[in-house]
């Protein structure tokens, strides 16, 4: 679906035209088809071809140059069931003063662009940069909030509140921040590109500011990275060294309970024994174990074994 807006004047916010203006238009595409694109070739002869990838789930971050036009894809984000992220691919493209951007998704807020120093009166390249930085904008946002359960899952790991779910949870964190990293390293890129083709100062500032914008992302990522293996790593040693504590902690428990059936089973052979005859024989060998039992559990603590 196409929406077609203008914007006459500084002053005054976008307006949505029914049918396609023929300049100084800005046109939404969201889910769009073959017979959107069409559209675009003929009211603004826009290259066929390059539209028709705007299609293609796996397109990757890239620009091209063609007959006066400007073709930019890069790929939107977006969070799906259970955490896990999924992006599309976004074509934004100028034409003299017709700025596009259309994608297969099924909302994008374009309308970020609006609010941007970077959106002129009816400047397409500057539309493009605005869109470009509000689209970089949604996966700081993504971003903040896997850095928020990462915090979240160190502080309940101080608390040893973290659970084998979390570690599930982990590998969909994982392959997130490896979705980032693989679209922005995309995007940083592009942004190197547009840097060679845009021609006024104002532009190239707002190139770089993106291009540093990317930049600050992508150094959020490896630290993300990091903080997730240093989650695993202290969690499998803290694991490790819990285990140790009672594999020590059941052997001299074992040891406890196996001093006293030394000596019962001894006793209950059908030979003679030492002071058998005796009336305090049995009281006698209760106690004498209880000694050796408190005897062995002092040595235990005294050299640290438990």
């Amino acid at each position: 679906m196409l929406t077609y807006f203008v914007k006459r004047s500084q002053g005054e916010d976008f307006q949505e035209m029914k049918r396609p203006p023929e300049a100084n238009v800005w046109v939404q595409g969201t889910n769009i088809s073959g017979s959107d694109l069409e559209s675009l070739h003929d009211n603004y002869s826009f290259d066929k071809n390059i539209l028709h990838d705007a299609l293609d789930s796996g397109e990757l971050p890239r620009i091209e140059k063609k007959d006066g036009a400007m073709y930019v894809f890069v790929r939107t984000i977006h969070r799906g069931k259970h955490g896990v992220i999924s992006t599309t691919p976004v074509l934004l493209a100028v034409k003299n003063s017709v700025f596009i951007g259309i994608s297969t998704a099924s909302a994008i807020d374009y309308n970020t662009a609006a609010s941007r120093k970077l959106v002129q009166m009816t400047d397409a390249t500057s539309l493009l940069l605005g869109t470009f930085a509000g689209i970089v904008g949604e996966y700081e946002a993504l971003m903040q909030r896997t850095a928020r359960y990462i915090n979240d899952t160190t502080h309940r790991l101080r608390n040893h509140e973290v659970t084998n779910q979390d570690f599930v949870k982990f590998v969909t964190v994982e392959n997130n921040i490896g979705e980032y990293r693989m679209n922005l390293s995309g995007m940083m890129a592009v942004t190197d590109r547009l840097k060679e083709v845009v021609t006024t100062h104002e532009e190239t500032e707002a190139v770089e500011d993106i291009r540093l914008y990317i930049k600050q992302l992508l150094v959020s990522t490896e630290s993300y990275q990091q903080s997730v293996t240093s989650i695993r790593n202290s969690y499998g040693i803290i694991a490790d060294n819990t285990l140790n504590r009672r594999i020590k902690a059941l052997t001299v428990l074992t040891l406890l309970v196996t001093l006293p059936n030394v000596f019962y089973g001894m006793y209950g052979m059908n030979v003679s024994l030492p002071f058998q005859n005796e009336p305090w024989a049995y009281a006698g060998i209760v106690i004498f174990t209880i000694t050796v039992v408190l005897l062995v559990y002092l040595i235990a603590k005294r050299f640290r074994i438990f």
